[in-house]
This record gives structure tokens, C-alpha cells and sequence, in this order.
């Protein structure tokens, strides 16, 4: 008997239990695996599952980069959920990058894209993205351990050019479970990019990533400081 809808919704949150469980061990391999193995199941479930954060990223998108043909690097892209909704919005310059190949793959084939980055994203530049490259990066849903940090996010900001914006949401229940996730390690690392001339923060405001999972979508600016 094929698996009713109930049944993949279920499936799905079974299965991301075993994500967390992973990104609680610290296992980034098995992480990245899990967004390969599990990319159709995630791309097919996005909106039943009743991820909402991504009208709001948009929002901010039409706010602080409103010309459509701004260059924007949808980082963490996933399976072009947050990519298809800007393009939807009329943005038609964007790229994606992914650790995850099957994540990526799903993405390529919503025509959307025009460049395709797989690369994990360390300390260390990105190789083929020159500094200032983007006008906007975007992160939706992965701001959490294994996938994006504070300690990696200069190797994005350094891809924006001056004055661009990152956009990215973050999860309470992240901030409250793990102390480089707190609100107030962000606030602090914030405070010190701002000092050095790095980026400054234009919002940080309530955005749900699910109904029942509150927490923050931020908007940071470049500043015109080299990031070494």
C-alpha cells in the first residue's frame, strides 16, 4: 500500500529527529549526510511540515535589496526553498550552495540558478567566490552546529560586497541548547563586527521557523573593513 500523506509527514519527523540527533553529537559528516540522503523527503515535506520563515525572509529581500537583478548567493540552499519563493518574487540572479549533492541536485532542477557551489563552509574562503562578489547572501534554516556559525560567518560576509545584506533566521531552541548559539554570544560577536567595521545590524526581529518554534531573522550590512 503506497504511504499516505499522514504516513510522509510522519516519516518526516521521524527522520529529522535522527538530524538532531546528529547535529547534537557534533557529527558534521553524518549531517551533511543526512540533507543528501534525505533531500526528497525534506523538499517534498517543506511546506506540510510548516516551515513559515521564508515569506519573511522575502520580505526583508524587497526591503534591503529590492532591485530583482541583485546577485544573491542563497548559502545552505538546500533544495532552492528559499531560492524559488525570491524567484517567485520576480529575483532572477542567484546562486546556491550546498554541502549536500542531493539537496543541490533537487535545486539545478527548479531552473532557478545560475551557478551551483558545493563546498562545506569553513574558516577558509570559499575557492572560485571573490570577495564582494554578492549584493545579498541569505541563509534560511540552517543557522545551527554543523552547518552554519557564528565562527564561519565572516567566510560569507566577505563574499558580500559594501553595503550588501546577509539575511538568515535562527531557532530559539538552538539559542537555548547550545551556548555559540546563544542570543547572547550573537549579540556579542555582532557587537564586536560592528567594532571592526565588518558589518552592523539593520533588524533582528520574531520570525516562527515552524508554528511552535519561535526565534529571530536577522539583517546585517557590510561594512567597508577588509575580513583577513
Amino acid at each position: 500500500m503506497a504511504n499516505t500523506a499522514d504516513d510522509r509527514k510522519s516519516e518526516f519527523f521521524e527522520k529529522r529527529k535522527i538530524l538532531h540527533d546528529r547535529i547534537k553529537a557534533g557529527k558534521q559528516d553524518e549531517v551533511i549526510d543526512w540533507y543528501h540522503t534525505e533531500a526528497v523527503l525534506y523538499d517534498e515535506q517543506f511546506e506540510q511540515a510548516g516551515f513559515s520563515y521564508i515569506p519573511d525572509m522575502v520580505a526583508m529581500f524587497q526591503k534591503y535589496s529590492p532591485k530583482k537583478n541583485s546577485k544573491i548567493l542563497d548559502a545552505f540552499a538546500g533544495t532552492g526553498k528559499v531560492g524559488m519563493a525570491l524567484a517567485t518574487a520576480g529575483y532572477e540572479n542567484m546562486d546556491a550552495l550546498d554541502g549536500a549533492v542531493g539537496m543541490l541536485a533537487l535545486a539545478e532542477n527548479k531552473g532557478i540558478y545560475t551557478k551551483f557551489i558545493h563546498t562545506v563552509v569553513t574558516k577558509e574562503k570559499v575557492a572560485g567566490v571573490a570577495d564582494g562578489t554578492y549584493d545579498a547572501v541569505c541563509i534560511g534554516g540552517s543557522f545551527a552546529p554543523e552547518q552554519a556559525c557564528l565562527d564561519t560567518l565572516p567566510t560569507l560576509l566577505r563574499m558580500l560586497k559594501p553595503d550588501g545584506v546577509f539575511i538568515f533566521n535562527y531557532m530559539q531552541w538552538i539559542a537555548d541548547q547550545y551556548d555559540d548559539f546563544s542570543y547572547d554570544s550573537m549579540d556579542k560577536r555582532f557587537a564586536k563586527f560592528e567594532n571592526e567595521g565588518i558589518c552592523k545590524v539593520l533588524e533582528k526581529n520574531p520570525c516562527f521557523h515552524r508554528p511552535d518554534e519561535p526565534g529571530f531573522l536577522a539583517v546585517l550590512q557590510r561594512g567597508r573593513a577588509v575580513i583577513a
